[in-house]
């Protein structure tokens, strides 16, 4: 699985500069980016590598700040309402939030994964998010790419290890669409 998405990467940094934009691949090399932070936290016979997981924390709420508070408003100012699409990434957005907040587990990884797996293709995909947002930025483009690029690093609380946690994450998951059993510890599960 990492090798298919380290793949798409490199392929994204090529090619979609010719066949998108520079926002587009920005954009798509940050996922690939975080999707190799997150495999490298998660570890390999559960050696959870914590620095990576802080440094996951931080780049991933950057990129959802960047989201919320460049990309989306942009869309809705300049296309005179909201993306059909922004209330489902918002719904996603609130999910990785509150899956942030916990401890570095397997149970939080696969279900980041999860919830990663699934939003991520809403903005990449041919006319997704990243492309709608680029086409609508118009003459505007490098300021926009000059918002992005110089949007600042966000630091991430302490996680937090408590069942009360873990139950509000569950909550979050269901209204966002997602199954809460993804947080219910598995056999080998830390």
């Amino acid at each position: 699985m990492k090798a298919v998405r380290l793949m798409l990467a490199e392929e994204t940094k090529g090619l979609s500069i010719l066949r998108r934009g520079e926002l587009y691949a920005l954009m798509a090399v940050e996922h690939a980016e975080l999707d190799e932070l997150l495999d490298k936290a998660a570890g390999k016979g559960g050696a959870i590598d914590t620095e990576a997981y802080q440094r996951f924390r931080e780049r991933l709420l950057r990129h959802i700040r960047i989201e919320e508070r460049i990309l989306l408003p942009m869309a809705e100012r300049k296309h005179g309402l909201a993306l059909a699409i922004a209330p489902r990434l918002r719904l996603d957005h609130g999910a990785l939030a509150a899956l942030l907040m916990l401890p570095p587990v397997n149970r939080a990884f696969r279900t980041i994964r999860a919830v990663l797996d699934a939003h991520n293709p809403l903005e990449e995909i041919e006319s997704g998010v990243y492309e709608q947002c680029e086409s609508l930025a118009g003459s505007e483009i490098d300021e926009l790419l000059r918002q992005i690029t110089t949007t600042p690093r966000v630091p991430a609380s302490s996680w937090v290890d408590s069942t009360t946690v873990f139950d509000a994450a569950q909550r979050v998951l269901a209204r966002a669409g997602y199954n809460p059993a993804l947080l219910v510890p598995n056999d080998g599960d830390l």
